[in-house]
């Protein structure tokens, strides 16, 4: 039993590592597990369209992204707690707030003037879909940032470096979303862009953690996602409060997201190399 205990001691780090890969898969797995009748019944805003002799254990897997998001929130606090060490909080969440919601704005905006996108309605019930939207993105701003940012980051900063860990812990990061990009059925191209969209969206995010924290990167990977999903509706889907039409998918990437387009891509890529050289700048005067 010793002996069990000093090899967890020695590997604890490697399991971490497994355990978030493995909460992700099941996490993206979830849904082949929801029965047709189930998956038929989803409707615009993700709620189910479903009998009452159809809910019950058929719409367990409907919770199984939630648990896996609480369970990506407690385990690096877990692990925090057991080395002795507390995370990088920072002060800045309304910064990184704004820039995130500022920087989708940019790239819907563009889209809706130059054609790529146009808005047929909006949908009546918008607050309903906006208080879900907080809620949601508040989880899943927290459940991705405290174990990439808060964890894994500073992890691989002090056995590679920093800018092998930046790029390491983005690229791992991005690799972990393909089960869902499969799961959409998405084409090789898009899935190419998706990951170099996500890598650098990514580091995007461990530079705004290495300025000021966890409060700055999870203000920005929520507002990110709020405005996205939820508002400008640049997703298939989750329910935004406009009813748009996409068009020119290589370029918007259309149902999927910007994530999925080359405007999305370039977008990132141009404020990746915004911060950086404002970060420098920053970083010469102090």
């Amino acid at each position: 039993m010793v002996d069990m205990i000093e090899t967890l001691k020695k590997w604890r780090n490697a399991i971490f590592y497994f355990l978030v890969v493995l909460i992700i898969l099941i996490s993206s797995i979830s849904v082949l597990w929801l029965p047709p009748e189930v998956s038929a019944g989803m409707n615009s805003t993700g709620s189910q369209n479903i009998t009452e002799q159809e809910s019950g254990l058929s719409s367990l897997p409907l919770y199984i992204p939630l648990l896996a998001y609480l369970a990506l929130i407690l385990l690096p606090v877990i692990y925090k707690q057991y080395d002795g060490e507390s995370f990088v909080w920072g002060h800045h969440f309304l910064k990184g707030a704004i820039l995130g919601s500022i920087l989708i704005t940019m790239i819907f905006l563009i889209e809706l003037v130059s054609g790529f996108l146009r808005i047929e309605d909006l949908l009546p019930d918008f607050q309903g879909i906006l208080i879900a939207g907080v809620v949601l993105q508040g989880i899943v701003a927290f459940g991705e940032e405290l174990p990439f940012r808060g964890y894994i980051l500073p992890d691989m900063q002090k056995r590679f470096g920093l800018w092998k860990a930046v790029i390491l812990s983005s690229l791992f990061s991005s690799l972990l979303h393909i089960p869902s990009m499969l799961l959409m059925k998405t084409s090789g191209i898009s899935i190419m862009i998706m990951v170099s969209t996500l890598t650098f969206a990514e580091m995007l995010l461990a530079f705004y953690y290495l300025y000021d924290g966890l409060r700055m990167s999870i203000g920005f990977h929520f507002t990110w996602n709020f405005f996205q999903y939820h508002v400008y509706s640049m997703r298939e889907d989750f329910g935004g409060i406009f009813k748009i039409i996409p068009g020119y998918q290589l370029i918007t990437g259309g149902n999927l997201g910007p994530e999925a387009g080359l405007l999305g891509l370039f977008v990132v890529i141009t404020a990746i190399i915004i911060v950086f050289i404002w970060m420098g700048l920053i970083n010469e005067e102090s």
